[in-house]
């Protein structure tokens, strides 16, 4: 958005340095007088020469040329050999041809030889071979010979041909006899005589095996233009159809007969087959169909102790072997075999608590065994949570526990972040509820300290609070100390020092007071314990926003000389108030449209304090603001700041 000056700028005759006119690729619709542009599409420097919102006219600065159309005519070509700001045109014939003192310009154009005018020319007759020179007025004659070349001449045009042939007529001809000239010229035509007719003579094609021969062997007569139709007949495994051939299955002659001796079968023997799941025919070694066949039927299986058997008569029985369940259950897995599940571990009779015997003993009997058992697990970190090594994890957020392990304090720290259970080392905590991975808690141990040390500011401990006659007071109950205030100031300084730019307050008594007093423009008030300090001056820095607009009482305004001027009472009350004086009002101009892209833009007026532009005292308090042209009530606003 481009900063909005919206009356003359005067710079002083200083210079303009490094300024630019605005570029547009088209002149403006609108424009007011003198205003410059550069058109961009045409190079040209412009100023409006007719001022108007809709229709503006601009002109090359200058009034130079501000185009040239270069125009060729039918003989001369125009050709632009300068540039746009100093065009230099060179005009220059545009006839074809070569010129020197034998030529001239034709209408048409074209440069051509005098000598060929008309009345003023020489050429030559030739035949390849020899040649003549034909003089001006000279007649050259075309000549034709008998019966084949024929000359005619009508309106300078000479025309040759081929003469018209006697004995010769137009039409078509019968098995056509031809009589040819020693030039290739046809003198003579006529219908011929007609071919040899083929004999009657008969042409036979006996069947062979396989073939089908309906009456007879087949006959072909050359004169007759006879057609014979060939049928394939049926044959040991084959069959014939109306529009196909095909294997044939079916009857006693359901097999191709036309094949080697049996003899006997290999394992490397190819058989055909069609394949089941997608019907294509394929091949197959015995070998690998043998592979398929079972070998060998099953009699009979029984089954065992620990053995069942379904479908035993079949040949393909189930085996199955009879296994413990799990949880192994005594009434029915006594006499099975041990069963293991996916784990790979296996479930058994769990002996009696206290058993000592060679049984094998499960977890549940050695955690039967355990129970109440304290298990050193190893050390830990209790601000973090880390086990020592050769143990991994983290105790706070993803190790399993059960109730008896035992862990010792390596690194001081607070128990799962609890401020209130610092560990040192040394210390150690014992699992009291069993939890999964994940989800320990502090209440599932119980902290075991190895010691307790005398309390400092820093590292809590043993200690004791102490209170002071008549100043601090301390009781207990159930171990909690509570301290209090027993002066409330009769023997304290409330404040101790207050500095000013008058000088330092200073507290040297306990009942001294701390006095706030208000000045100029500044009050203060005190209700109950609270104490306000109001500012009353309206001539401080937040200053005022005042809208350009006549109707107020403080703002007036003035056209003359094209200029329109407003004027600011900056010592009305609405405004400072009495006593202020222009000279110490800063001022901002702003456009007061509230929406769009100039809404509260910054603008450039001229802006004097105690007379307007045109020389006309509107007081020491008048702050004027002029602009260039005619500008309506409420356009602007000025932002006023009070410096005084």
């Amino acid at each position: 958005m481009a900063i909005q000056f919206v009356n003359n700028l005067d710079i002083n005759q200083n210079y303009l340095e490094k300024a630019a006119i605005e570029n547009l690729a088209a002149d403006p619709a609108s424009g007011v007088l003198g205003q410059l542009i550069f058109n961009t599409n045409s190079g040209v420097l412009k100023v409006c020469t007719t001022a108007s919102p809709t229709a503006a006219v601009y002109t090359a600065v200058g009034g130079g040329v501000e185009s040239i159309d270069l125009l060729d005519s039918t003989f001369v070509d125009l050709v632009d050999t300068g540039t746009a700001a100093i065009p230099e045109l060179k005009a220059s014939l545009s006839a074809t041809g070569t010129t020197d003192a034998t030529t001239y310009l034709r209408g048409d154009n074209k440069w051509e030889p005098i000598s060929a005018i008309p009345g003023t020319y020489a050429w030559t007759v030739s035949d390849g071979g020899n040649s003549t020179a034909v003089a001006s007025g000279d007649t050259v004659t075309f000549s034709g010979t008998a019966n084949e070349i024929e000359v005619a001449e009508s309106g300078r045009t000479v025309t040759i041909g081929i003469p018209t042939q006697s004995g010769l007529t137009a039409g078509s001809y019968t098995n056509t006899d031809l009589t040819v000239n020693a030039n290739g010229i046809i003198t003579a035509a006529s219908n011929g005589t007609a071919p040899i007719t083929p004999s009657n003579a008969t042409i036979t094609l006996n069947g062979g095996a396989g073939m089908a021969i309906s009456g007879g062997n087949f006959t072909l007569n050359q004169a007759a233009d006879e057609t014979i139709e060939f049928d394939i007949g049926a044959g040991g495994g084959i069959q014939v159809n109306s529009t196909d051939v095909q294997i044939d299955y079916l009857g006693i002659n359901n097999i191709i007969t036309k094949a080697g001796t049996a003899s006997t079968i290999a394992l490397t023997d190819i058989m055909i087959y069609e394949d089941g799941d997608d019907s294509n025919v394929k091949k197959i070694a015995v070998s690998d169909l043998l592979d398929l066949a079972p070998q060998g039927d099953v009699e009979g299986i029984d089954a065992g102790t620990y053995i069942s058997i379904t479908d035993a008569g079949t040949s393909t029985p189930t085996v199955n072997a009879l296994g413990t369940a799990t949880p192994y259950v005594a009434a029915t897995d006594d006499s099975k075999l041990v069963a293991r599940d996916a784990d790979g571990y296996a479930y058994v009779k769990t002996p009696a608590s206290g058993d000592s015997t060679t049984k094998i003993a499960t977890t549940a009997f050695v955690q039967s065994a355990l129970t109440g058992l304290l298990e050193f697990k190893g050390g830990f970190n209790a601000n973090t949570g880390d086990l020592d090594s050769p143990l991994t994890g983290d105790l706070y957020v993803d190790v399993a526990i059960a109730v008896g392990d035992y862990y010792v304090v390596t690194t001081a720290g607070d128990f799962f972040g609890n401020a209130a259970t610092p560990l040192t080392p040394g210390d150690s905590v014992i699992c009291q509820t069993a939890k999964t991975a994940g989800n320990a808690t502090e209440a599932d141990f119980i902290v075991v300290q190895s010691d307790t040390d005398l309390a400092t500011l820093t590292t809590p401990g043993i200690g004791n609070v102490n209170g002071t006659a008549g100043q601090i007071g301390v009781t207990y109950s159930s171990g909690t100390a509570t301290v209090t205030n027993l002066d409330r100031g009769s023997s304290q300084n409330i404040f101790k020092n207050v500095a000013s730019d008058s000088g330092t307050a200073v507290a040297d008594n306990n009942n001294d007071t701390l006095t706030v007093v208000g000045a100029g423009s500044i009050t203060t008030a005190v209700t109950g314990d609270t104490l306000t300090i109001t500012g009353t001056d309206n001539q401080g820095s937040l200053g005022k926003n005042v809208l350009l607009d006549t109707s107020l009482a403080y703002v007036g305004s003035n056209t003359s000389g094209g200029i329109t001027t407003f004027a600011v009472d900056v010592a009305n009350a609405s405004v400072f108030g009495t006593g202020i004086t222009a000279v110490n009002v800063k001022c901002e101009v702003i456009d007061a449209a509230t929406s769009g892209a100039n809404a509260g833009q910054t603008v450039y007026a001229d802006v004097t304090r105690g007379v307007d532009a045109g020389g006309e005292t509107f007081g020491t308090s008048s702050l004027n603001i002029a602009f260039s042209g005619t500008v309506a009530s409420t356009t602007y606003r000025v932002l006023l700041t009070y410096l005084g």
